[in-house]
């Protein structure tokens, strides 16, 4: 079978949560997370994408969740709240994930970071770490052409940019500090 017939494009469309299940967990963590939002298999495994009305309170919710609910800790691995999600090629992702990166970078703009990019799909064809270094260079350079200095952080950062890709969309978040510390459940991993 040729590889272009073997690829499966996922169309998932626009979403402002990513979640991941424990090994196994994706339809208990569907079930979960259907009872606070609008959610539906990510078409990767144990990755589920939704629709929430409120990001803030439903961030709530699922700490409460996580403390009451008999299934949502039995299958709930990380949580993302999604900024922005886009499509891209395998020749535009770079110039497509740095303008998606934009509007984030003034909240990155004298604080520490690093860029964080998790693949799902285009394996052999999209490089992660290549991808994630070139646009962590251009987040640096939009933060020096606002005047400031940048710093990478790998071990406490102040805000962490990450992408989410599923084939050939991608969601795209920046973490600060302190939403990691309120809601541990919402990491990078």
């Amino acid at each position: 079978m040729p590889a272009a017939a073997r690829h499966i494009r996922i169309a998932v469309p626009g979403f402002d949560v990513l979640a991941t299940s424990l090994e196994g967990r994706r339809d208990a963590l569907l079930v979960a997370l259907r009872r606070l939002g609008r959610f539906r298999p990510g078409g990767y495994r144990n990755v589920v994408v939704g629709s929430v009305e409120d990001r803030a309170g439903f961030l709530e919710r699922v700490a409460e969740g996580l403390a009451r609910d008999a299934l949502l800790p039995t299958a709930l691995a990380r949580l993302l709240p999604i900024e922005h999600t886009l499509r891209f090629t395998l020749d535009t992702a770079l110039d497509d994930l740095t303008a998606a990166a934009e509007p984030l970078v003034d909240a990155l703009a004298g604080e520490s970071f690093f860029v964080r990019v998790e693949r799902r799909g285009m394996k052999g064809r999209l490089h992660t770490p290549t991808l994630e270094r070139d646009l962590a260079d251009r987040v640096w350079r939009m933060i020096e052409a606002r005047g400031r200095t940048p710093r990478v952080d790998f071990a406490d950062p102040d805000g962490v940019l990450v992408v989410e890709t599923l084939g050939d969309q991608a969601g795209i978040t920046l973490l600060s500090r302190s939403l990691r510390a309120q809601y541990p459940f919402v990491r990078i991993r």
